[in-house]
């Protein structure tokens, strides 16, 4: 796995019209992406939950609860269209909210 920081997140994370996408290289086993999981909820203070896994996608959801902020989240990693992203979920949240959360964290 190829180490990273919370500011390298933050430097490679694009708002698109649907998501939050993270623009860094993919880890390549399925270990190596439960430890780039693990040390991304580690680095954001996000809970992990209902992790899902295919054929080449891992999908999960992530939950923050910090001061005043409280959102969740799906985070995907899909190795066939080669990318990480962040999806809101409930009509409260919005991929804006996502980017600012991960900003200011």
């Amino acid at each position: 796995m190829q180490p990273f920081t919370k500011s390298d997140i933050q430097q490679h994370a694009v708002v698109n019209e649907q998501s939050v996408e993270i623009r860094l290289a993919l880890p390549s086993t399925p270990l190596k992406t439960q430890q780039w999981v693990e040390q991304f909820c580690e680095l954001f203070h996000f809970s992990l939950s209902d992790t899902d896994w295919g054929a080449d996608r891992f999908q999960a959801l992530v939950t923050t609860q910090s001061n005043d902020t409280h959102f969740q989240c799906m985070l995907c990693v899909e190795w066939l269209c080669e990318a990480i992203w962040l999806e809101p979920i409930g009509t409260q949240q919005s991929p804006d909210a996502i980017y600012r959360y991960l900003q200011s964290a």
